[in-house]
């Protein structure tokens, strides 16, 4: 990579972060710190976050909340998830068949009746 590739990739990047098109949005808005939950910006600055643990090939079952922000939820659905993950009503599951300890995430819409549909995060700390 030559020099001026360098000096010019960066400052391209910059201009094109730094809220070009974007009225009143600022350029930290669209970066996020990696500890930051991986949801882009909306309305609330971080989402609704569930919290569970297992130990590796035990299957997880997780009752999901009524509501969230005082908002009943009709429905969710599964946006972004592990493998062998997903809902039925309001139950998330997950085999975590061959998967690496660590905390894993995934990310459910969360639907209620004549509002906007929300976020919800399942934040799963698996252990050995």
């Amino acid at each position: 990579m030559t020099l001026l590739h360098r000096v010019l990739l960066p400052a391209l990047a910059a201009g094109l972060l730094g809220g070009a098109g974007h009225e009143g949005a600022s350029s930290s808005a669209f970066l996020q710190p990696e500890s930051a939950p991986w949801v882009a910006p909306g309305p609330r600055s971080v989402p609704d976050t569930v919290r569970t643990a297992t130990r590796t090939g035990t299957p997880l079952t997780l009752s999901l909340p009524d509501a969230l922000d005082g908002r009943s939820v009709a429905r969710y659905s599964l946006l972004r998830g592990p493998a062998l993950s997903g809902v039925a009503g309001r139950s998330f599951t997950w085999i975590p068949e061959g998967t690496a300890p660590g905390v894993h995430h995934a990310l459910l819409r969360a639907e209620s009746t004549n509002t906007s549909p929300d976020t919800l995060v399942v934040q799963i700390r698996l252990r050995p």
